[in-house]
């Protein structure tokens, strides 16, 4: 997803430091343009990073499945900083499962801290997000 700062609010519209027929020249059918707020901002780029860097780097570092490590690392680091979601079988039963869609900026700075954190206890290699995501 490409992303655009917006420099300033004119009339309460965004002013982004591209020109806007260039944001909208590189956009594909059906693509849309969202505008994210500072805080949005920041935590889809923590979004980004947990998915990108770290569930990508510890599966390539042992092999484990992004899948694995994303219910590990939930499972470890994530009580009561995640949302839960429950997800209905078709025999009407559900199961709850911890998810980082809607997460807060506070609740994924700490749930990064936490990651951060068991990595050195247990050595895996994650290297840390620009330290903007976690102020």
């Amino acid at each position: 997803m490409l992303t655009y700062q917006v420099k300033s609010i004119i009339d309460g519209e965004p002013a982004f430091e591209v020109e806007l027929s260039l944001i909208l020249s590189e956009c594909e059918p059906g693509g849309a343009i969202k505008v994210l707020s500072p805080t949005e901002f920041h935590t889809d780029r923590q979004r980004r990073w947990y998915r990108g860097i770290c569930l990508k780097g510890l599966s390539d570092w042992n092999g484990d499945t992004v899948e694995e490590w994303d219910a590990r690392l939930k499972a470890l680091c994530g009580a009561g900083l995640l949302k839960r979601e429950n997800i209905p079988f078709s025999n009407g039963m559900t199961i709850q499962r911890l998810s980082i869609a809607g997460v807060g900026k506070k609740n994924m700075t700490a749930f990064i801290e936490n990651i951060l954190s068991k990595s050195i206890e247990m050595d895996w290699p994650v290297p840390p997000p620009d330290p903007e995501l976690r102020s």
